[in-house]
């Protein structure tokens, strides 16, 4: 198959936002479970958790990976506070899915279909980050990423400007024609 990405160096922030987000943009509250790993592309992609329990991805793609180091790090010092809990007997922290992080992220949704064991295609739900917040360690919110870059629609502009000016147009010609004038 022909590879039609175009080179990194030609993508700018509107190209990779069209390419992400062609779905509504939309604000979600999500538990991050600290399991981390890489898609195709090199994006990050984290399991997460959203009410009632389902288990979803989060990808962190593009210009937004370097503003997930924090969150990355953050939930790195919650799997190493699990860590110790469990190494001190704590039952709950045995298992790595009990470890969450609460997360607000300001993403799109993107569904999924993969063939599993036995050939058939389970949907699954990728939330593309655009934007998120969590508490840091010092219990200061700390808000990362960029909302998505809107195409200029000068087309659309010049139309609401023209129906303005008809509007204004036909307001002025009804005072002049007005007999309290």
């Amino acid at each position: 198959m022909k590879n039609r990405r175009r080179p990194s160096v030609q993508v700018t922030p509107l190209i990779e936002d069209e390419g992400l987000f062609k779905r509504e943009v939309r604000d979600v509250p999500v538990e991050l479970v600290p399991v981390f790993s890489r898609n195709n592309r090199g994006d990050l992609v984290v399991k997460g958790i959203v009410s009632p329990g389902a288990e979803i991805e989060v990808v962190f793609a593009g210009r937004r990976l370097r503003e997930a180091a924090g969150l990355v790090e953050r939930m790195k010092n919650l799997r190493a506070q699990g860590a110790r809990a469990a190494l001190n007997g704590h039952e709950a922290m045995m298992q790595i899915r009990q470890l969450r992080l609460p997360v607000q992220v300001r993403g799109a949704w993107r569904l999924r279909f993969e063939p599993d064991a036995s050939g058939w295609e389970v949907k699954s739900y990728q939330l593309i980050a655009a934007q998120w917040a969590f508490t840091d360690l010092e219990g200061y919110t700390v808000l990362a990423g960029w909302p998505p870059v809107e195409p200029e629609d000068r087309v659309q502009d010049r139309a609401r400007e023209a129906r303005a000016r008809q509007v204004a147009a036909k307001a002025a010609q009804a005072a002049r024609q007005s007999p309290d004038a």
